[in-house]
C-alpha cells in the first residue's frame, strides 16, 4: 500500500481490491499450468516406478492407505479450508484476514480431534483394511500435516498469491517424490509411499506459513460463525470430490483385491493428467469471479464461464481418442499391466465431465452460490455411492469407472442448470469443434503408424505419445483464434486461454 488508511477501529485497511480483470486471471493460472504440468509429469513418472517396484497389489496397498487420507481428511477439515480463501479474499482489514485465518483453525479442532479418535478405536480394523501394520499413527500424523498444509494454501489463495501455491505445491511434489524413492530403495514396501505423503505436507504446510503475509488474530464469534456458515457448503463440494475420486476406491477396496484397486487407481491418476487445463482455469477464475460479482460485473464472470469451459476441454477431447487407439499399449509398456484399459478409456471420458464441473462449481461459489453446489453434490454423492455398490461387485473396475462417468455427469449438469439463472451459459463452439476435428485427426494417424510399430516399448509408447502431440499441437495453432490466445500468452506467462 502507498499509505495506509485506518479504520475506526484503528484497523489498517486494505482498500478496494484491485479488480482482477482477466491478464490477472491469465498470469495467475499460467504459473499454475507450469507448475502442474511439471508436476504431474514428475508424478506420472513417479508412477511408473512405483508400479515397476511394488506391482499393482503393493500400490494396491498404498492407494487405500491415501483413500482414507482423502476420507477422513474431509471429515476432520470439514470444508473451513474453502470458508478461509473465500472470506479472507472478501477482508478489508488485516486484522479481518488474521482473524480468519485463525478461527480456521479453531474452528477445524473439533472435528479434526473426533476423527483422530475414531482413527485410534478403530485402528484395528483399518490396519486390516489397508495392509498396512502401525496405520493409526501413520494415520493421523498424515491427516494433521495434511490438513495443515491445505489451511495455509488456501490462505494464500485469500491473500490472492495464486503463483505462489503453484511452487509451494511443486515443492512438495518432489520432496514426496524423493522421500518415496529413498525409502522404496531401503526396501520400505508399500509404507514408502506413505512416508512420502507425510513429507511432502510437512514441506507445504512450512514454506505455506513462511510465504503468508496474514498475521494471525484472535478471531471473535462473529468470524468463526461467518467461517461456518460458508463450510457447510464448501463441505458439500468436497463430499461430492470424494464422491467422484474415492468413493469407487473404497468399494474396491471391500470387494475386490488390491491388485484391482491398484490397477483402477492407477488409470484413474493417468486419466486425470487430462483435467489439467480444468483445474488451473478452476483455481484461478474463483477469486476473481468474486470480485466480478461484488461489483456487479456480470458480463466478465459469464465471459469468463464461456472461455473457461471452451479451453478446460483442452487435453481432454484428444485424450479420448489417444487412449481408445493406445490405452493397452500405455498400461502394459509403462506400468507393466495387462488390463486395465477398458477401464482406463471410460474414466477418460468421464474427465469431459468433470472438466465442465470444475469450472461451473467456482463460478457458483464466485457468484455467492455455495448452497446450490451444496445441494447438486449431496444428490450426485448418493447416486455415485449407490451407483458402485450396484456396480462393482459384478463388474469390478469397468464397473466402478461407469459409476464414476455418471456421477460426473449428472453433477456437471445438475450445475449446468443452476448456474444459468445467473449468468447466460455459452461455449466457443467453434474452437470445440476444431478440438474435436483435430481428435479424429490424431486418431486416424496413430491408425495408420501403429501397425507399423515394431514393439510394445516404453521408447515407442512415448513416440506414439508424441507423434500425436506434435499433430494436435501443430493443428491448433492452425486455428486462428487458438493460436492467438496461445503465442500471446507463452511470452508474458499466461494462461493459454484469455478471459477478455
Amino acid at each position: 500500500m502507498a499509505e495506509d488508511a485506518r479504520s475506526a477501529d484503528g484497523e489498517v485497511d486494505l482498500g478496494p481490491a484491485d479488480d482482477p480483470d482477466a491478464d490477472d486471471v491469465d498470469s495467475a493460472s499460467a504459473a499454475l499450468f507450469v507448475s502442474r504440468i511439471v508436476t504431474q509429469a514428475v508424478g506420472f513418472f513417479a508412477l511408473v516406478y512405483y508400479a515397476r517396484v511394488l506391482g499393482p497389489a503393493g500400490l494396491g496397498v498404498f492407494f487405500t492407505f491415501q483413500t482414507l487420507v482423502s476420507v477422513l481428511g474431509i471429515a476432520s477439515e470439514f470444508g473451513v479450508s474453502g470458508a478461509v480463501t473465500k472470506r479472507m479474499s472478501q477482508a478489508v482489514t488485516e486484522r479481518q484476514r488474521g482473524a480468519f485465518l485463525t478461527g480456521a483453525f479453531v474452528l477445524m479442532l473439533a472435528p479434526f480431534g473426533v476423527v483422530s479418535l475414531g482413527v485410534v478405536l478403530f485402528g484395528h480394523r483399518l490396519s486390516q483394511f489397508v495392509g498396512l501394520d502401525a496405520v493409526v499413527p501413520l494415520l493421523v500424523f498424515v491427516l494433521a500435516v495434511n490438513a495443515s498444509a491445505q489451511m495455509l494454501i488456501s490462505a494464500l489463495r485469500g491473500e490472492r498469491q495464486i503463483s505462489v501455491t503453484a511452487w509451494v505445491s511443486l515443492a512438495g511434489q518432489f520432496v514426496r517424490v524423493v522421500v518415496s524413492v529413498g525409502f522404496l530403495l531401503a526396501g520400505f514396501g508399500a509404507v514408502a509411499l506413505v512416508y512420502g505423503i507425510a513429507a511432502s505436507s510437512l514441506t507445504r504446510s512450512a514454506s505455506a506459513f513462511g510465504l503468508l503475509n496474514t498475521t494471525p488474530a484472535v478471531p471473535r464469534f462473529e468470524t468463526i460463525r461467518s467461517l461456518f456458515d460458508f463450510s457447510k457448503y464448501t463441505a458439500g463440494m468436497e463430499v461430492s470430490d470424494l464422491a467422484y475420486n474415492w468413493a469407487d476406491t473404497l468399494v474396491l477396496a471391500v470387494f475386490a483385491s488390491k491388485s484391482v484397486v491398484g490397477v483402477y487407481e492407477t488409470a484413474w491418476k493417468l486419466s486425470f493428467v487430462t483435467l489439467l487445463a480444468a483445474q488451473v482455469i478452476g483455481v484461478a477464475l474463483a477469486p476473481s469471479v468474486t470480485n466480478w460479482h461484488e461489483s456487479g460485473q456480470m458480463e466478465k464472470v459469464a465471459e469468463a464461464f464461456r472461455h473457461g469451459v471452451t479451453y478446460s476441454l483442452l487435453f481432454v477431447v484428444p485424450s479420448i481418442v489417444g487412449v481408445a487407439v493406445l490405452g493397452e499399449e500405455i498400461l502394459s509398456a509403462l506400468y507393466g499391466f495387462t488390463t486395465g484399459a477398458t477401464i482406463l478409456l471410460v474414466l477418460v471420458v468421464g474427465q469431459l465431465a468433470q472438466a465442465v464441473k470444475n469450472v461451473s462449481q467456482n463460478v457458483l461459489f464466485g457468484v455467492n452460490r455455495p448452497e446450490a453446489v451444496f445441494w447438486t453434490n449431496v444428490v450426485t454423492v448418493g447416486a455415485n455411492v449407490v451407483l458402485n455398490l450396484a456396480l462393482v461387485p459384478r463388474f469390478g473396475g469397468i464397473g466402478a469407472a461407469a459409476a464414476t462417468l455418471a456421477t460426473a455427469t449428472v453433477a456437471a449438469l445438475a450445475q449446468l442448470y443452476t448456474l444459468r439463472s445467473t449468468i447466460p451459459l455459452s461455449v466457443d463452439a467453434g474452437a470445440i469443434a476444431w478440438q474435436v476435428v483435430l481428435a479424429g485427426v490424431v486418431g486416424g494417424v496413430l491408425l495408420l503408424v501403429r501397425p507399423h510399430v515394431p514393439g510394445v516399448t516404453t521408447p515407442w509408447v512415448f513416440a506414439l505419445v508424441a507423434l500425436a502431440v506434435a499433430v494436435y499441437g501443430t493443428g491448433l495453432l492452425a486455428h486462428g483464434g487458438m493460436r492467438e490466445r496461445l503465442l500471446d500468452a507463452l511470452p508474458v506467462s499466461k494462461l493459454p486461454v484469455s478471459l477478455s
